[in-house]
């Protein structure tokens, strides 16, 4: 059984309730956007299409390896950001 004390218990907290759950949906899918939107970038850089773009230098490697690379540092950074404004 549900707990009555549980929920909000006036209007102001549902509406303060409503908005943080507002806050913390667009900042879960605006995260979840940037780091789409780099892994597609670094995706297509590698293709045969691309292929001067991923072979310019970056930092002493081709420019392709280096975001390949940087895909895991970039979704760490993005879920320490995540939990940081979560609160």
């Amino acid at each position: 059984m549900a707990n009555p004390n549980q929920g909000p218990a006036n209007g102001a907290d549902a509406l303060e309730s409503a908005r943080n759950y507002r806050r913390r949906l667009v900042l879960g899918f605006s995260l979840f956007m940037i780091f789409f939107v780099f892994y597609m970038g670094a995706a297509v850089i590698q293709t045969p299409v691309c292929r001067t773009l991923a072979s310019l230098p970056c930092l002493g490697m081709p420019l392709g390896l280096f975001l390949s690379m940087m895909i895991f540092p970039v979704s760490w950074a993005i879920i320490v950001v995540f939990f940081l404004k979560w609160r």
